[in-house]
Parts: C-alpha cells; sequence; structure tokens
C-alpha cells in the first residue's frame, strides 16, 4: 500500500514529522564482488572487483561521484591481482545533495588503525611546532625593539645594509663608472 507524501503530517518548518534531513547519511553496505570478477581472466580479478565496488556503490547510494579509501584498496589488493575477496563490507557516508559517497572499511585493519592515529598524532606535532614558532617570532620581535631602543630611522637603514650588501654580492665583477656610484648611493 503507497503513502501520499502529501498526507503525511508535517511539522513547523514544513518537514515530514519522524523525517529528518542530514547532510550525509551513513550506512553500511556488504557488497558481494564474485558476481563481477568470476568470467574475467584470473589475471584481472582484482581490477575488476575495484571496478565492481565503484559500479555497486554508485548504483545503491544513487550517487554520481564515489570515493574510496586507500584501505579498500589495500584490503582488496591484498591478496594479489588473481585472488579478491568474494565480499566487503563498507561504511559508506552519502551526500545527497552533492550526490558524492565516500566508502571506508567497516572495520578498518589493526594496521590501519595505527596509520591512522600516527597521522593524527604528526597533525598535531605539526601544529604544536607551528605555534611554538610563532609565539617564538612575537615574543622576539618586540623584546629586540625595546632592548636596543633603535629608533624608526635606524630601524629602517637596517634592511637597507643588507640589500646593498646582497646586491654587491650578486653584482659581476666588473662593473662601470655608473653603476658603482648607483650601487654606492
Amino acid at each position: 500500500m503507497f503513502i501520499r507524501h502529501e498526507l503525511l503530517p508535517r511539522s513547523v518548518n514544513g518537514d515530514v514529522q519522524g523525517q529528518r534531513h542530514k547532510m550525509a547519511e551513513e550506512k553500511l553496505f556488504t557488497l558481494n564482488l564474485r558476481r563481477g570478477f568470476v568470467k574475467v581472466p584470473t589475471w584481472r580479478k582484482t581490477k575488476r572487483a575495484m571496478d565492481e565496488i565503484k559500479k555497486q556503490l554508485a548504483r545503491y547510494a544513487k550517487a554520481e561521484t564515489v570515493i574510496l579509501s586507500k584501505h579498500i584498496n589495500e584490503f582488496v589488493w591484498a591478496r594479489g591481482a588473481k585472488n579478491p575477496p568474494p565480499k566487503i563490507t563498507l561504511k559508506v557516508e552519502i551526500d545527497r545533495e552533492k550526490k558524492i559517497a565516500r566508502a571506508e572499511l567497516a572495520e578498518l585493519s589493526a594496521r590501519a588503525k595505527r596509520d591512522i592515529e600516527k597521522q593524527k598524532k604528526a597533525e598535531a606535532e605539526m601544529k604544536k611546532s607551528e605555534e611554538k614558532k610563532e609565539d617564538i617570532k612575537k615574543e622576539a620581535k618586540p623584546e629586540k625593539a625595546a632592548d636596543t631602543k633603535e629608533t624608526p630611522a635606524e630601524i629602517k637603514k637596517e634592511p637597507d645594509a643588507k640589500t646593498e650588501a646582497e646586491t654587491k654580492a650578486k653584482a659581476p665583477k666588473k662593473l662601470t663608472r655608473k653603476q658603482e656610484i648607483s650601487i654606492n648611493k
């Protein structure tokens, strides 16, 4: 029996009661890959299995673009090009508005979990080191100006002195009289 969508009770904002509109929903799919690679040459079975994963996810998730994680690729190719797994369970995040499906293994291997933890730690350390560098730069600049008590004119002269030294170092060995005068100014 079909229920007409217009007859269902509505909430204040016009949505059907009991339904929640999410930006992305998450589903579990168990895909049978065997039917995709049974009639394929032995040396091409794993490649065909990967194509079958993309094809089935696009169909079941109703998405135009399917993005597979590197862990799926490693899991399927782990047994070689001739012997892919017959079934695979995936956790898929579906974005209906953009028509994108992002897939990840439902159960990550211990190695994959370690890799993810290492990545998170490395990112955290990078952020900390960047913050420390910024703090050091901020602290060093005010202290230098406060200790030396240089006037704004003296501060401006220092970069000019560096640029002159750089130009002299980059200048050719034999200079004309006009070039020497322009450098010394």
